[in-house]
Formats: C-alpha cells, sequence, structure tokens
C-alpha cells in the first residue's frame, strides 16, 4: 500500500489536482477532542484507490484551499464513514460544504444492513478485509507520529473506495439510490453545519426536569453563558461548570461571589475567573418576568396513550423499513415518534415539518402513516 505523507500546501495541491480527475475522494480524519470546545485536527486521509492514499498533516498545512475546492467539487463523489464526524471538523479547517457525500455507515442502513456498524465490521463483512485497531486511542496532535499511528490512519481510508462500490450496487439493486441521495443531501446545506443556539443549550442540560419556573429562567441564562464562553474560549463545557453544577446554580441561586464558593467541586481558581459571570447569570433569570420562563411543556396526552400511538408508528416503521431493507433506526428513533404524537395532540393542525411527513421517509410510510394520524386527530378531539 502506497501511501503518501503531506505536509505542505504545494503537496497538498497537487494531490487533490490529481485526485479531481478520478471522480471519487474517501475522506477520514484523525482528531483529538478531550479538553476544547471543538475537536483538534490532527490528521486527515485521502485515497481513490489502494494504490493512491495521502495522509495530510493538518498541522503543517497552512493553506488547506485544496482539499475545501475538491470536497465541493461535484464531479467527484466524498467517501466517509460516519460523515457526520468528520465534516463539520472539515467545515471548521478548510470552509468545505460538500456535494455528492456517500456516507458508508448511512448506506450500509439502505441495503439490509445496521447503521451501529463501525468502519472495520463493515469492512470485514462486506470486503473480507481485517483492520488492525490499535491506535484508536491515540494522540494525533504529537509529532512525529509513529509508524503504527501511520499504517492505521492509512488503512482507514484506503478501503473506503471498494467500499462505496460494494455499498452502491447493492443500494441500487433494492431500488433505495434516490432515498439515499436524498438523505445524504443533508450534508450540503449550510444549516447542517450551523452551530447550536446558546439560549436553547439548558435543554441538554442533564437533570433539567428537576427544575421549573424561575429556576428554569435562571438555568437558561447559566447554560447560554457556559455554551457562548465555552465556545469563544475554545474550552470544553465540563471545564467551567459541569451539569450538576449547572443545577446546584439554578437550585439556590448564587448572588455574590462568596455563594458561589458553594458550589460543588467549582475550584476557586475557576470562582476568581468565572463567578462574576454566574452571579450575572443567575441575576438575569432571576429578572425574567414569569410569562417568560422557559418551560418543559406540559403532556397532552397520559403516558399510557403516548405509547399505544408510538408503538403503532414504531410497528408501521419497522414492517415499512424491511420490505426494503432498510434499517428502522434510519427512518425514525422512538424519540422522535413520541415527539409526532405529541405534536398531534397538541395542534389541531397536521405537524407538517416533522421528518416522518417528509421526503422518502413519507414516500416509505405512506397512506398508512396518514389514517393512523387521523385516528390519533379523533381521539384528540374525543377527549377535548
Amino acid at each position: 500500500m502506497t501511501c503518501e505523507f503531506i505536509e505542505s500546501d504545494a503537496a497538498l495541491r497537487e494531490f487533490c489536482q490529481t485526485a479531481a480527475r478520478q471522480g471519487r475522494l474517501a475522506i477520514d480524519t484523525e482528531f483529538v477532542w478531550t479538553s476544547t470546545y471543538y475537536p483538534q485536527l490532527g490528521l486527515v486521509q485521502l485515497s481513490w484507490d489502494q494504490g493512491h492514499s495521502a495522509l495530510v498533516d493538518a498541522l503543517a498545512i497552512s493553506d488547506p484551499s485544496p482539499l475545501r475546492e475538491a470536497i465541493a467539487d461535484p464531479s467527484m463523489v466524498k467517501i466517509l464513514h460516519e460523515a457526520a464526524s468528520d465534516l463539520p471538523i472539515l467545515r471548521r479547517w478548510c470552509g468545505a460544504l460538500p456535494t455528492r457525500v456517500f456516507d458508508t455507515r448511512i448506506a450500509a442502513g439502505f441495503c439490509g444492513l445496521t447503521t451501529a456498524v463501525s468502519l472495520s465490521g463493515l469492512l470485514e463483512s462486506q470486503l473480507g478485509v481485517a483492520l488492525a485497531k490499535t491506535e484508536t486511542r491515540t494522540d494525533w496532535l504529537q509529532r512525529p507520529l509513529s509508524p503504527a499511528q501511520l499504517q492505521y490512519a492509512a488503512e482507514d481510508v484506503a478501503w473506503l473506495p471498494l467500499l462505496h462500490e460494494a455499498l452502491h450496487e447493492k443500494i441500487e439493486k433494492l431500488g433505495n439510490l434516490d432515498w439515499f441521495k436524498e438523505e445524504m443531501s443533508a450534508c450540503e446545506q449550510e444549516d447542517y453545519y450551523a452551530e447550536p443556539e446558546p439560549r436553547e443549550s439548558w435543554r441538554r442540560v442533564s437533570g433539567m426536569g428537576s427544575l421549573s419556573g424561575a429556576a428554569l429562567a435562571v438555568l437558561r441564562e447559566l447554560a447560554a453563558w457556559r455554551e457562548s464562553t465555552a465556545r469563544s474560549l475554545n474550552k470544553a463545557r465540563p471545564r467551567l461548570l459541569r451539569d450538576e453544577q449547572l443545577i446546584y446554580a439554578a437550585q439556590h441561586q448564587p448572588k455574590t461571589l462568596n455563594d458561589c464558593r458553594n458550589i460543588p467541586n467549582l475550584w476557586p481558581r475557576s470562582v476568581e475567573k468565572y463567578g462574576q459571570d454566574i452571579v450575572e447569570a443567575v441575576r438575569r433569570g432571576l429578572e425574567t418576568p414569569p410569562p417568560e420562563w422557559p418551560s418543559l411543556g406540559n403532556m397532552p396526552v397520559d403516558k399510557r396513550t403516548l405509547k399505544t400511538q408510538a408503538d403503532r408508528i414504531l410497528n408501521l416503521v419497522r414492517k415499512k423499513a424491511a420490505a426494503r431493507e432498510i434499517d428502522p433506526t434510519l427512518v425514525a428513533a422512538r424519540r422522535e415518534i413520541e415527539g409526532l404524537v405529541l405534536a398531534v395532540f397538541r395542534s389541531r393542525t397536521r405537524p407538517e415539518r416533522k421528518a416522518l411527513l417528509n421526503g422518502w421517509r413519507y414516500e416509505l410510510l405512506k397512506p398508512q402513516i396518514d389514517m393512523i394520524l387521523e385516528e390519533m386527530a379523533a381521539v384528540r378531539q374525543a377527549g377535548a
């Protein structure tokens, strides 16, 4: 296996120009994500076949624009495994907005396989290739990289073009190719890479369900401060405040720096650096008028009805997905299905924006999904 190590802008440009003539480019990344808000990119692996691969030293490249141009080139298919992990990192590094993405994990879900599969598992089942997974936990920012690290990184990407061929053929034979392409088109949209709104980050704080009223308003301000600050400083959220510390602060509402010292396991240095910000966030939360307090929302239906209706849709998803040899988890997770049920019971109108009622998912489930929703609406009306 021939693999070029690229650590200059000129070499990267030359490789990408040659790759553009091949019609396909397999891409993988290696990064470290421990103490920072954003992953720290160490290596980009590129390949168009087993004889032509490159490892790009992201720490040595000052102009990654050739890769940006390659990723955006509509004449080339871009092959990745778990694109949702790699593409945002590449977007941040080189500004890439991709076209023609082929995610082998998602592809597996459209041809009778599970999406809960590693690249090594997929290569073994489809190509009979066993990868050595000896460097899964390693420091990709260290230099020089060891021969074992380089071999691991090169093997990860070298087999992707052949895997693309095998999976593409299976998807096409099953008649699922158009649906797969539709699913992949989401990666080509700007909003796919949009960062979450800080003022909505309270919804992702573990334990927030125990709060209500003013405490929830305080949590919203604290979580928004943590999200914005972690992002601007490129620090992992727990390095500012952990979730359990946010919950404690929302409950006890510290009003002075001395109060902040009572937050469990908050280092004195953190109180010095962030204590005043915490106090200010608490103040903003307490000053929020009651009509503007965030709410977890009242359940519009009892748990038994929710389960019954969600089970009906889940069974439909499983049946229809099996008939097309699609992984049902690609169609919808139970949480998404419950969200649809709740939306029907909360609203007098059909929740058209829900994913199950759009695109290939709706094509798969209609007309039965329409009948289930109509029956749910009737149940809602009867209980009104």
